[in-house]
């Protein structure tokens, strides 16, 4: 666990927020990524970019190598760190601070840049700089507060949505947006529907 795993970051993207269907990974398939002590996560997945896997792919690597912005603690980095022998160090330690202060490592900047694709909305699709973009970005998008909505009511009623709930979703959204995205007046509409109300 000294890595980010933007293959599944960019999942949850596609699949929670932005509405997407991912289909399952081919049998025939090893989903490993080499190791190699002298390249960044990003630089090694470079062979998921061959035409026969870039057609999954293409949905949302490009969304979670966003996140590369921040290390596997959460911690946000500007530059990736490379020892004397070209190894990338992933250490963040006394030891590190010692290296660095004596100016045994090189580096380079992250690249945290990436594209959004099929959120239904022009003003959201296209390139962004880091994951901060984003998620301002995805934030005003209608198909992710949609999303939203709906994972919301799986989680309350226990069950998928159906055709006869989608009056229950139309007045959820309503009062969401006329209460300026209030998450309490979103959750009260949910637990005041007939769709909760009359559960099974």
């Amino acid at each position: 666990n000294d890595g980010n795993d933007p293959i599944h970051r960019g999942i949850w993207v596609r699949e929670k927020l932005l509405a997407g269907v991912i289909q399952d990974l081919p049998p025939d398939v090893d989903a490993q990524v080499p190791p190699n002590p002298h390249k960044t996560l990003r630089e090694r997945l470079e062979l998921v970019r061959e035409e026969r896997c870039w057609n999954c792919h293409r949905k949302f690597n490009p969304l979670g190598e966003t996140f590369e912005m921040f290390d596997d603690w959460g911690r946000y980095r500007n530059q990736f760190y490379f020892d004397q022998d070209k190894k990338l160090v992933t250490r963040r330690d006394k030891e590190f601070e010692r290296m660095k202060e004596a100016e045994l490592l090189s580096s380079r900047p992250v690249d945290s840049t990436g594209v959004i694709t099929g959120s239904g909305d022009p003003k959201v699709d296209g390139k962004v700089k880091d994951a901060v973009e984003m998620m301002k970005r995805i934030g005003r998008s209608d198909r992710a507060r949609q999303s939203f909505i709906r994972h919301l009511f799986r989680y309350f009623m226990g069950r998928n949505e159906m055709l006869s709930d989608s009056r229950t979703l139309i007045e959820a959204e309503k009062a969401y947006l006329k209460n300026d995205g209030s998450f309490q007046s979103l959750v009260v509409s949910l637990l005041c529907s007939d769709s909760f109300l009359y559960r099974r």
